[in-house]
């Protein structure tokens, strides 16, 4: 305890003592202080907060180029011990990790992204400390486009994003689940689809080393499991090293995208979308105008974008309110991108982003100088200010006698109308299973994932009759209406009679959600069931005016295999207009028709349906070049242009 409190004493002159010339630039509505600094963080990299509300920090010497013997990453608990706003003592929570890039609370249980691995650290008494490391998947590429992006979606789902480094696939001790083995391409191997998890004692837990110069796969992708590992599937696919996503309030996503010669690239991910990476017959990085991939959702930038976060604080000015903050570690600047939609394509409002914080210049790949502002990853605290994690000088770790010597610094920025609020709510010393309803309900419209997911799984756990008794009094916002209407839809989807509630719901426009999470809700329900027919109500949608409804319910029927409404598919892709909407639906009819009645579509007097099933049977290259040569000669000139770029 001694130690302890002279290591405290030790640290307060230093985090209070730096000088704000070393602080990031900021706007004159924006106020900016120091959380943590060197030496109680060096080279932070991911941040997320815990069921208390205290920033966690991954960090340690893995990165950039460890060998089989450098020590593991560590995860933090930071602690601002007297409530000023700036930790003054630190608790180390996990350890032994590789390069740890992203990590999301869920309960006790934390998830660790340390390429090649995910690991959850679970605390099992309440201690603090993972006492128990559960290895879920290994042998997921190296730490250079890694496993990044790590967010528990109002589905109850985990996502995450990967970059194109591949495994090793070396049986039966280092294998990858399936789906990242598709991303990459490596087929042909005698090994598990899902191989199973290795359970680890605390000090025992086991890394897996791999090489950081190894080479890359075919693409990276965005993918999706259940907490247990379970159910892993990809959702897009299509990227280089996609470092960070996020959702929204209505649950849709942004995230960016590294390239090394066309610019950095903003992505809204959905299912079944290809983002162009790897492409196997047609790549184009932007993709816009490009049919066969999924378009960009943003102008490219020439950086590295890193971190990303939605903010929707009902308190914050509307020039800060539903926007996504983004962070490029290269230009050490925080954009501001405001989404708009045009039609089903999530857009940047603007050209040119605004700039939240930056340093006044960028770094190059080795150092950088000035300022110490080199972002990594952002989040939005308990307290409703904007944390930052800042890298230090060099690009990789710096040894001093032994010790890490890198910088580090963690910044708060808040606009000058709503400071921050650090407010002490009795429930939290209460085990989740005491909560009153109206306590849970109240953290399904938190901005705090962990607070969210948490309240979610209880709410669940609960069931169906608690939540038709919930108080009517409840956050009036989209982010709640959203977490409810999700919570409704995790609960046991083998009755039918909530599929009811919800579909009176969707009809009598019931809560304020949009009719899109409705789509998303039923669907995910009928999957749950393993089955595949969507209600009836639903394929109304797809001739309506309203192209994200559409959209959606065109995902809805590829993700159940809703196979009788293919007429009507082929209807709206005769009439599609919605860049969207009609590269969903392409590759919806590929797979809910065979191949041989796409084929028999070639001969459609429809143009856009032509022009559909041909993208469909070259995604599979189910043409041989005989018959895409026909196709040279549509009397459609762009089905003929993508014959002739195929050829």
């Amino acid at each position: 305890m001694k130690t302890r409190a002279l290591f405290q004493f030790l640290l307060v002159p230093l985090a209070a003592g730096a000088a704000p010339v070393d602080f990031p630039l900021v706007p004159d509505d924006i106020e900016v202080s120091l959380y943590a600094r060197d030496p109680l963080v060096r080279n932070p990299c991911a941040i997320t907060f815990d069921g208390k509300g205290r920033l966690c920090v991954g960090m340690g010497p893995q990165y950039r180029s460890p060998k089989p013997d450098t020590p593991g990453d560590s995860v933090w608990i930071l602690i601002d011990t007297d409530g000023d706003g700036k930790a003054d003592s630190r608790k180390e929570f996990a350890t032994g990790f590789n390069s740890i890039q992203g990590m999301a609370w869920r309960g006790r249980d934390l998830y660790v992204a340390n390429a090649p691995e995910l690991t959850i650290a679970r605390d099992l008494d309440g201690d603090e400390e993972a006492d128990e490391y559960v290895r879920l998947y290994t042998d997921l590429g190296n730490l250079e486009h890694g496993l990044h992006g790590l967010n528990f979606g109002p589905d109850g789902k985990l996502y995450m994003s990967k970059g194109n480094s591949k495994g090793l696939t070396q049986p039966p001790d280092r294998v990858a689940p399936k789906p990242f083995r598709e991303l990459w391409g490596v087929e042909g191997f005698d090994a598990p689809d899902f191989p199973e998890p290795v359970v680890f004692k605390k000090g025992e837990y086991q890394k897996n080393y791999h090489d950081p110069s190894d080479d890359w796969g075919r693409s990276g992708g965005v993918l999706r499991c259940d907490p247990d590992g379970s159910n892993l599937e990809i959702v897009s696919r299509g990227f280089r090293n996609p470092w960070d996503i996020s959702f929204d309030d209505g649950f849709d996503w942004l995230g960016t995208d590294n390239d090394q010669t066309f610019g950095d690239k903003i992505f809204s991910p959905f299912y079944g979308a290809d983002f162009g990476w790897g492409h196997p017959w047609s790549y184009d990085w932007k993709g816009d105008g490009h049919l066969p991939s999924a378009p960009s959702s943003g102008p490219l930038f020439e950086g590295s974008g890193t971190g990303v976060i939605y903010c929707g604080l009902e308190r914050y000015p509307e020039k800060y309110r539903g926007v996504f903050f983004i962070n490029d570690w290269l230009r050490r600047e925080v954009y501001i991108y405001r989404p708009v939609w045009t039609g089903a394509w999530m857009q940047s409002a603007t050209e040119e982003f605004e700039i939240l914080a930056h340093a006044g210049g960028g770094r190059a790949m080795s150092k950088s100088e000035g300022r110490s502002f080199d972002p990594v990853d952002i989040e939005i605290g308990p307290d409703g200010a904007i944390y930052v994690s800042s890298w230090g000088r060099q690009y990789g770790v710096k040894m001093e006698d032994g010790k890490i010597a890198n910088e580090g610094r963690i910044y708060r920025l808040w606009p000058k109308a709503a400071p921050p609020k650090i407010t002490r709510d009795p429930k939290r010393d209460k085990a989740i299973a005491e909560w009153t309803i109206k306590e849970l309900v109240a953290d399904l419209g938190s901005h705090l994932p962990v607070w969210r997911i948490n309240a979610q799984d209880e709410l669940v756990r609960r069931g169906l009759e608690t939540l038709t008794a919930a108080d009517p009094k409840h956050p009036d916002t989209r982010g709640y209406y959203t977490w409810i209407l999700w919570t409704l839809g995790r609960v046991a989807p083998d009755q039918k009679k909530v599929d009811e509630l919800l579909l009176k719901m969707l009809k009598e426009g019931a809560i304020m959600a949009d009719p899109y999470q409705f789509v998303r809700v039923i669907a995910h329900r009928v999957r749950e069931r393993g089955e595949s027919r969507l209600p009836g109500l639903l394929k109304s949608f797809l001739s309506g005016t309203d192209a994200r409804a559409r959209h959606e319910t065109v995902l809805a029927m590829r993700q159940v295999g809703e196979t009788r409404w293919n007429d009507d598919l082929l209807e709206l892709i005769a009439r599609e207009q919605d860049r969207v909407v009609y590269y969903s639906a392409w590759g919806a009819l590929m797979e809910l028709m065979p191949a041989a009645e796409r084929k028999a579509l070639l001969s459609d007097q429809r143009a856009a349906v032509r022009r559909a099933a041909l993208l469909s049977l070259l995604e599979e290259d189910a043409l041989d070049d005989a018959g895409i040569r026909v196709l040279t000669g549509d009397r459609d000139d762009a089905t003929a242009a993508l014959a002739e770029r195929r050829l």
